[in-house]
């Protein structure tokens, strides 16, 4: 016989109740089903169970709390992940870097594996490996961890973690409702957190107006320098955004007691997507090297380069060609407690500065064709990109 809990359970979660039709047809899979909605939801729960007995009010309220931690944890799995991740300029620039050692941005642990000691019932966490050492960011279960940020700097590990997002009902309205944050926590301090971190530096969270907010791309530690992309996007039905700049910061000025001082780096921006076009950052000697291609009208292409003084902003450009090839880099695979040696693909780029020779791996590949040879390696179909360039 069905007690009269168990027949409310049962019209709750049978759509009966408007409270459940609010939260969409699948709240699992669904853009709308927000951590503020859930919340709503639990607060219906409960009054509908005031009228049974104590004991029947204790276990509804710890059902609802379980039922809540397993939702938002699987809705963390499957909600989009933001203003970042459309296909614009911007986005489209960051999903072609490459991460390599110390230089750019270490992909978090997406896999399931073992929470550090001390998360909590409500934290998830971001996980990355920098020079040989593993660090872990804790997070609310409402925030995107592949959004997550971390590089190695000389001065200590420089990170951001994800601001909170609102407005998952109208994709094209969704933003952050608080602005990015860099942090700097010391090398080998496991745990990336606020409490135990300085801060570095608080970005604006509107860009020139209410409607207009500013994002964060990929951050690229160069021994005393910080290297990061900043755009804005401008939310409604025809959401806009602007082109990602690039800017430096010293983070050795944290230690000193200054406040880090952002300054843009005016790389060239000239037919930055045409075939191979790459950047290179040379942790060793400080710069960077931008490679770009324009159309020789003879259905090839002309190769372009200068180099960049990451302390001074000065540029040159290269004599002489500069060539690049794929080489095999160590690396580890994790598997919860199961680490396997591994080997990662990378390009190497080489190029002559006054006389010397110098190497480095290519960070972050923006040319349009290496997508194309990817997908032909993948797939076995070959495209042109000068076709789909004109």
């Amino acid at each position: 016989m069905k007690t009269r809990y168990e027949d409310e359970q049962v019209k709750v979660m049978s759509g009966e109740k408007d409270w459940y039709k609010r939260a969409g047809r699948n709240p699992l899979v669904e853009p709308g089903f927000t951590p503020q909605l859930m919340a709503r939801i639990e607060e219906a729960a409960n009054e509908t169970s005031t009228r049974t007995s104590g004991l029947h009010r204790r276990f509804s309220r710890m059902a609802a709390l379980g039922g809540l931690a397993a939702i938002l944890l699987l809705g963390a799995l499957v909600w989009p992940f933001g203003p970042g991740a459309g296909l614009d300029s911007t986005g489209r620039l960051a999903s072609l870097f490459k991460p390599s050692s110390g230089a750019a941005v270490v992909t978090p642990s997406v896999s399931p594996s073992a929470s550090p000691q001390g998360l909590g019932l409500y934290k998830i966490s971001a996980e990355f490996e920098l020079g040989g050492l593993k660090y872990y960011m804790p997070l609310p279960l409402d925030r995107n961890k592949s959004a997550a940020m971390a590089v190695e700097t000389s001065a200590g590990i420089v990170w951001s973690p994800p601001p909170p997002m609102v407005d998952y009902l109208k994709p094209k309205y969704t933003h952050n409702t608080e602005p990015y944050t860099l942090y700097l926590t010391p090398k080998g301090h496991a745990e990336l957190s606020a409490d135990s971190a300085q801060r570095l530096y608080v970005f604006p969270l509107y860009a020139g107006g209410a409607q207009s907010y500013l994002s964060l791309g990929g951050l690229f530690g160069v021994g005393d320098y910080l290297l990061y992309f900043s755009g804005s996007y401008k939310i409604g039905e025809n959401q806009k955004r602007s082109g990602a700049k690039l800017f430096v910061m010293d983070v050795r000025q944290a230690g000193e007691g200054k406040i880090p001082i952002p300054r843009e780096l005016l790389i060239t921006d000239e037919a930055s997507q045409v075939y191979k076009s790459f950047m290179a950052l040379n942790s060793d000697k400080a710069e960077l090297l931008v490679v770009y291609y324009t159309n020789d009208g003879k259905g090839g292409y002309i190769q372009h380069n200068k180099l960049y003084d990451i302390a001074t902003g000065s540029a040159q450009v290269l004599s002489g060609e500069i060539t690049t090839e794929n080489a095999e880099r160590p690396s580890k695979l994790h598997y919860g407690a199961l680490t396997l040696d591994s080997k990662d693909l990378v390009t190497i780029v080489h190029y002559e500065v006054n006389g010397e020779q110098r190497s480095t791996e290519v960070d972050m590949k923006t040319g349009g064709q290496w997508f194309y040879d990817w997908w032909y390696e993948e797939y076995g179909v070959k495209i042109d990109a000068s076709s789909i360039e004109k």
